[in-house]
Parts: C-alpha cells; sequence; structure tokens
C-alpha cells in the first residue's frame, strides 16, 4: 500500500473540496430559476 505525504494529502483535499464546490454550485443553478434582472418588466399576457 501506498502512502501519501502531509503536503500531497493537502493538495488531493483542496481538489476534492473544489469539485465537491462546483458540483453544488451547478445543481443548486440547475434547480433554480435564474433571477431576471431589475429593469426588465415583467411580461403581461
Amino acid at each position: 500500500m501506498w502512502r501519501l505525504t502531509r503536503r500531497e494529502q493537502q493538495v488531493l483535499c483542496v481538489i476534492l473540496g473544489l469539485l465537491l464546490v462546483g458540483w453544488a454550485v451547478r445543481t443548486l443553478r440547475q434547480t433554480r430559476p435564474p433571477p431576471e434582472p431589475a429593469w426588465v418588466e415583467p411580461t403581461r399576457p
């Protein structure tokens, strides 16, 4: 079995953390409707 140095463990944790944050942001953006800009008037049927 191979062992990672302390620095390699830190780098791996940062990379995994960034991947998880990116995945969470992508999922959040897909599930919520995009906000309309304040200057756009709502469409009237």
